[in-house]
């Protein structure tokens, strides 16, 4: 092989190999209950507007008074962003109303879908590829 063909294919091979490696990291929304939703009205505690994945942290009030707090994650903001998401969208104290898929195995954690905030701005869902199904809707709190 020529030296010119050797320092083209290694540039070729370089430039293909990275890129497949954060596919195969990232996690979907296997551990969602996509069939499910939950509709959560709570006080957020925490809202991280940040790569790769939006944070809210959200604290529900049950009917017994108890208090859950919820952890919800969405896609990234480049994704959300034209959805309406703005890191000012929510601040600690606002009381807001997020529709999210709950973790399969029933801890408060979960995926946003929409979501309302404090001043009543409907922000909007997921892209369709994660919100395939119309699922049943359940609201929080519960019983």
């Amino acid at each position: 092989m020529s030296k010119r063909l050797v320092v083209a294919l290694n540039i070729t091979l370089g430039l293909l190999i990275p890129i497949p490696v954060p596919l195969f990291a990232h996690h979907g929304s296997a551990s969602y209950a996509t069939d499910k939703q939950v509709v959560l009205r709570g006080t957020v505690t925490r809202w991280l507007y940040a790569s790769p994945h939006l944070l809210l942290m959200l604290d529900v009030k049950e009917e017994n008074g108890e208090v859950t707090h919820w952890v919800l994650e969405s896609q990234s903001p480049t994704v959300m962003y034209p959805t309406g998401y703005r890191k000012d969208s929510f601040k600690p104290g606002d009381e807001v109303t997020v529709t999210a898929s709950q973790a399969r195995n029933g801890k408060p954690i979960g995926r946003i879908i929409d979501a309302t905030t404090a001043n009543g701005t409907k922000l909007g869902r997921l892209p369709a590829a994660a919100t395939q199904d119309q699922p049943d809707v359940s609201v929080r709190p519960r019983p």
